[in-house]
């Protein structure tokens, strides 16, 4: 593997650290090479590693004519990761994109909103074209969990953000000068003194200000300790006018910036660490090699580092009465200072060591090389629907699309489109992107040769238009892109409005094939005026699956009765009558005194847990409540060992039928309607308008005579088990 680290060149102190530990993790596994743009610290120490190294020189800031140059060094040495350091890199990274084709990744240091405070034209201009470039980029790695999480909620997408921890490299900290040798370096008398110190560039963000609040309250009641801040930055002027106007003038120490960092604190006392924003800091990893007690704002991922009371005290951002209370705390209590300096050098040592941070890096570079190789490579079916949303249904349309088109081509090549796409491919071993990029969307569609809507409602406005447009708008961009269309066991309807209806009838047209998975929903195709000849009947894709093998329970699911039990599935709905609730709960109460059977309530969605919490507050009697949203698999294990089914969401019936058990279907949309007339079933209840007695009556036809009812059922399962295996036959043939 060949990757090119890109840099200014003009780096130095944590961000030169953090660079140069990388570069030399990995140097011993992948072939690095670091291009700078100018000649700063970082390029004339960086040539002193065992890296290689080349400048392309710009005369300014914004010079591109070195853009030409670097095309053709990429080119010929044939990297295959940029990673790019910093807001210049960034921005080189952007204007390279324009002429070289590889996954561009960039490691996020510091809150980029932040990084140029000192100036205001710096801060629009720069920080400007620097969130430009970082969007522009593939992907991105915070040097801690708290801003890879930064990054996401700023709208980064969440599978391309990768974390990865600097590390602590014991090593470094071998070489330092004695205290008095340092402190005599800077003429600082310090006898019977205690020492503290921040290390960092001055800079607003910095908190340099709020350090010098503390030590001002801390001074006002002592005169054994002095202030060290080493460092240089645009901010000096004013921090030292500002020691002077708090009267400490004299207790404050400004090193400038000290190139041997361990010398200095090694001379401290108490490490520091005041920051408005910080990413993982190593003037804190430093000074844990040095084992000294460590107190700073809880800023960034200074908590995955700082434990506060074990290894480190924590403080709120900008409290300086609370920092200069807990530096006190250290001050008067040299054994606590002393337990938690060597609490954090061992957390530190163990924790974020460079064979973790190599390890972790090199993990990175696969997993983007692998995104990207199957990024580029051609899909045969790019799979839409509601997928990735925890739902038990769309998950088994999902699975049970995915096999029943493997089982007729087993090398086909599947993209899913997914609310979350990481764990949709971690599950299904296929390829998946975020059903709403739709820019990666539309580059896909350019590489697949089918889109199919795998199962479930796409096209209705009965929970919001917004679904119906989505679905329509991603047939017509298909059908641009030279893609052929299949909508495979879908339910269509209902669709109120006229325009949805105009909507909903120009997508269907342009279709390549219709398969509707219950008749009802045929013939409102037909009735909204829909031409296409390629419509046919046939029934949902969960009929394909095969019954977990033995229908094992699963581990974590709780102990269900000894005798026999039946199961309850509902969910909440705006248009269930004010009765439904309490209907519910005499059904269950009714069949469990008369039938001695325990109710098994289990949801389908997180949502759905609600509702069933209240049902079985009201029972009577025992009963269970599966605690989360289980696997389809485990809930046709649950629902095969019951003597039936009253379910109000269409997978739980469709769940029960497919294990053989009877069912009575709870009406709050058309299609639970839909397929219990399918299926020839008149167990039906409106949820609208509940009636208890019927409830009851269809309860007693099914337990009076179970065997036949089972029977029934058990024939139904196999003429729709039989129909479902011909959508993958269709879906093949359009290939």
């Amino acid at each position: 593997m060949k990757v090119l680290h890109m840099i200014s060149g003009g780096d130095k102190g944590g961000a030169k650290t953090a660079v140069f530990s990388l570069l030399l993790a990995l140097d011993e596994q992948i072939d690095i090479t670091v291009a700078c743009f100018m000649e700063g610290v970082f390029f004339q120490e960086v040539q002193e590693l065992a890296v290689r190294s080349v400048l392309f020189r710009q005369r300014f800031r914004f010079d591109l004519t070195v853009l030409p140059r670097l095309v053709r060094f990429i080119r010929a040495e044939k990297f295959d990761v940029i990673h790019a350091h910093g807001a210049r890199a960034n921005f080189i990274c952007m204007m390279l994109r324009f002429w070289v084709k590889l996954p561009f990744v960039t490691t996020v240091h510091s809150d980029y909103l932040l990084d140029f405070t000192d100036k205001w034209y710096r801060r629009v201009v720069y920080t400007g074209l620097n969130t430009l470039a970082l969007r522009k980029m593939d992907y991105f790695i915070g040097v801690s969990e708290a801003f890879g999480r930064m990054l996401v909620e700023r709208g980064f997408a969440g599978e391309r953000v990768f974390s990865i921890h600097n590390a602590v490299e014991s090593e470094r900290a071998a070489d330092f000068c004695a205290k008095d040798e340092f402190l005599a370096r800077y003429g600082i008398a310090a006898e019977n003194k205690t020492l503290v110190g921040i290390i960092g560039r001055f800079d607003y963000v910095k908190g340099h200000d709020i350090f010098l609040r503390a030590a001002a309250e801390i001074a006002r009641g002592r005169a054994d300790v002095l202030f060290l801040l080493a460092g240089e930055g645009f901010e000096e002027g004013a921090l030292r006018k500002l020691a002077r106007t708090l009267g400490i003038g004299e207790r404050v120490i400004f090193t400038g910036f000290v190139t041997d960092i361990f010398s200095f604190i090694n001379a401290i006392d108490v490490n520091v660490c005041a920051s408005r924003s910080e990413s993982f800091p190593y003037m804190l990893h430093e000074g844990a090699l040095l084992k000294k007690p460590a107190v700073s704002t809880d800023v960034g991922g200074i908590s995955e580092l700082i434990t506060d009371g074990e290894t480190g005290t924590l403080v709120s951002e900008g409290d300086y009465r609370a920092l200069a209370s807990a530096i006190v705390r250290y001050i008067d209590d040299p054994a606590l200072a002393a337990r938690h300096g060597e609490a954090l050098h061992h957390h530190a040592v163990a924790n974020f060591s460079k064979a973790k941070m190599q390890a972790r890096a090199v993990h990175i570079y696969e997993a983007i090389l692998t995104a990207e190789r199957a990024a580029n490579r051609r899909f045969d079916v790019m799979l839409s629907g509601y997928y990735g949303y925890a739902n038990s249904g769309d998950d088994a349309l999902l699975d049970a699309v995915i096999n029943a088109l493997r089982r007729e081509r087993p090398d086909m090549n599947i993209l899913v489109l997914s609310r979350a796409p990481a764990e949709t491919m971690r599950t299904y071993g296929v390829f998946s992107i975020n059903r709403l990029n739709f820019f990666a969307v539309r580059r896909h569609m350019k590489r697949t040769r089918l889109l199919v809507y795998g199962g479930g409602s796409h096209m209705q406005d009965i929970t919001s238009t917004r679904s119906l447009v989505y679905y329509t708008f991603l047939i017509h961009l298909a059908k641009r892109r030279g893609m052929r269309v299949m909508l495979y066991g879908n339910g269509i309807g209902p669709i109120r409005t006229a325009r949805n209806i105009n909507k909903a009838r120009r997508a269907l047209e342009v279709c390549d094939y219709i398969s509707l998975r219950d008749p009802e929903s045929f013939a409102f195709v037909k009735k909204i005026g829909v031409r296409n000849e390629n419509v046919a009947v046939s029934v949902d894709p969960v009929f394909s699956l095969d019954a977990p093998a033995g229908l094992a329970l699963p581990a974590d699911l709780p102990a269900l009765p000894d005798g026999g039990y039946f199961v309850v599935s509902l969910r909440p709905w705006q248009y269930n009558d004010a009765a439904f609730v309490d209907t519910m709960v005499q059904a269950v109460n009714y069949t469990a005194a008369t039938y001695q059977l325990t109710p098994v309530f289990i949801p389908m969605h997180l949502m759905d847990l609600g509702i069933l919490r209240e049902v079985a507050r009201k029972t009577t009697d025992a009963h269970v409540l599966l605690p989360r949203v289980f696997g389809y698999g485990d809930i046709m294990a649950v629902m095969a060992r019951a003597a039936f089914a009253l379910c109000m969401r269409l997978h739980g019936l469709i769940y029960a039928v497919r294990v053989g058990v009877p069912v009575i279907g709870l009406v709050y949309d058309p299609k639970v309607a839909n397929f219990m007339a399918y299926i020839g079933d008149d167990k039906v209840m409106n949820t609208s308008q509940s009636d208890a007695g019927a409830l009851r009556g269809m309860v007693d036809d099914i337990l009076r005579d179970e065997t036949t009812a089972r029977e029934r059922i058990a024939a139904q399962r196999e003429r729709l088990r039989a129909l479902a295996a011909q959508d993958a036959v269709v879906a093949v043939g359009l290939l």
